[in-house]
């Protein structure tokens, strides 16, 4: 019986289940605004061929197909999904795809290089609890990279600074603010990427790194913005968070020549022990 003192949580608010029609696409956005700052850290991550990769939420692929590139034959990448249709429809013969919930399902079986999740934590209910499940799979020195969104106050003010304009800057904070409270309502975690360096040591990962990503993105019909707006437009207007029927932000994001800042994400790396690890 559901204690009226204690609401349960929504639904995770953006279900794939839920108007699939533009979940590929918005999928494919993410891709193209977070996909260079996810390179950039793979970079130093430095898979190599022969690596074992999971891949926690894989979304419509990208990155499971790069790491897939270059553990080649040797190797092995899985990636997860609860929803894993926009993966199959993306296949690599390198990548091994499953359907997975990570906060209920035994973890695939193995010992592994790298784990990278990314969009994903913020929106469970327990994200620290999953961390403590992944980290002990790791192999020695193996290395989890996670990234998470991170829309908390002084987060977004870094980011709206970035806005080239003011009109801009406003449509940007009153739609990331109403984010957020569409998140903590749905019992998700806004600001986890702020958080996840600290998670990360106290289940004893070593060399953390951490920042912070806010890159410049174009509106446009079918970008990131406008995707997103179309899919979260009715549980805005369900809970009373934001007025999105007199079209006053549609119109700013389906411009190509507005440019924004991209919802933030922090991004937080570290490597297990060399021998041995904290449980």
């Amino acid at each position: 019986m559901t204690d009226p003192h204690h609401p349960q949580p929504t639904p995770y608010v953006l279900d794939s289940a839920t108007r699939a029609d533009l979940e590929f696409d918005r999928l494919r956005t993410i891709e193209q605004v977070y996909d260079p700052g996810t390179e950039e850290i793979l970079t130093q991550v430095d898979p190599a061929p022969g690596w074992s990769c999971l891949e926690v939420g894989a979304g419509a692929g990208s990155i499971a197909r790069r790491l897939a590139s270059t553990a080649g034959e040797s190797g092995r990448v899985v990636a997860t999904d609860t929803d894993p249709r926009f993966l199959r429809n993306t296949a690599h013969p390198g990548v091994n795809v499953i359907e997975h919930d990570i906060t209920t399902d035994p973890l695939p079986p193995g010992s592994w290089d790298l784990i990278h999740a990314r969009s994903v934590l913020e929106h469970l209910p327990d994200p620290e609890s999953v961390l403590a499940r992944l980290i002990p799979s790791l192999a020695p020195h193996g290395q989890l990279f996670a990234e998470a969104i991170d829309v908390s106050t002084e987060t977004l003010a870094i980011a709206a600074a970035q806005a080239p304009d003011r009109k801009t800057a406003t449509a940007f904070l009153e739609f990331a603010t109403a984010v957020h409270r569409l998140m903590t309502l749905a019992g998700a975690h806004p600001e986890l990427g702020s958080t996840l360096p600290v998670i990360l040591a106290a289940h004893g990962l070593e060399s953390i790194t951490h920042q912070r990503r806010h890159p410049l993105v174009p509106g446009g019909k079918r970008g990131f913005y406008a995707l997103t707006l179309a899919r979260l437009a009715p549980a805005f207007q369900d809970h009373g968070l934001l007025d999105t029927t007199d079209g006053h932000l549609s119109s700013l994001f389906d411009d190509p020549s507005v440019v924004f800042p991209a919802l933030p994400i922090g991004a937080a790396h570290g490597h297990a022990p060399a021998v041995g690890r904290r449980q």
